[in-house]
């Protein structure tokens, strides 16, 4: 299981991926969905499921399918992405991760952090270009607003599209046909490689 903290006060030194079996790929150690930004649909949809799971105050919240909890993800072959310039923003960026509180936090338990020389993190500040990315920049306003764009839709007007160890993700079918509940629609194209 990954284990998220803070990255303030700290540095951290990454070694390679290409040490690692790609622990962060496989489902089997917690890897199932990642909530997504509605900017983020474009560029996900083609490849993998975008659904929905509500939250304890009732919202729902986009999310896409990384993996169905019992194998790696689809895409990763011999422990590399076959998808590699095309996958998704929680891939490119792990391990670390952009949190509400506008903090960036670092995966501890990624084989890879803490090893070899180079700097990940120093003095609060990414150092790896290859990690450097927009989605770091305000993403508290980011999420909110993602949550503004789905937040009218009727909880009555999604249905379960799948259940994976019991997580219970939804698919929406009411009426609303915004350029975002059209990109869900399309990626549950994806959903077949789940079962």
């Amino acid at each position: 299981m990954k284990s998220f903290i803070p990255i303030s006060n700290n540095n951290f030194t990454f070694d390679s991926c290409s040490n690692c079996n790609a622990n962060c790929c496989d489902g089997r150690k917690g890897t199932i969905y990642s909530q997504v930004l509605k900017e983020e649909f474009e560029k996900t949809y083609k490849n993998f499921p975008i659904l929905f799971i509500f939250g304890e105050l009732g919202f729902c919240k986009p999310v896409i399918l990384l993996t169905n909890g019992k194998e790696f993800c689809f895409y990763q072959q011999n422990h590399m992405c076959s998808i590699y310039e095309d996958r998704p923003t929680v891939c490119r960026t792990y391990p670390l991760s952009p949190n509400l509180d506008n903090q960036i936090y670092i995966d501890i338990t990624c084989p890879e952090v803490n090893k070899g020389n180079s700097f990940l993190i120093k003095n609060e500040n990414i150092i790896m270009d290859s990690y450097k990315n927009s989605i770091f920049d305000n993403y508290q306003d980011k999420y909110i607003e993602t949550h503004f764009e789905f937040e009218t839709l009727d909880n009555k007007d999604f249905e379960v599209a799948i259940t994976i160890n019991d997580i219970i993700f939804y698919k929406y079918i009411g009426d609303n046909d915004s350029l975002y509940i059209n990109l869900h629609k399309k990626s549950l194209d994806n959903l077949q490689k789940y079962f």
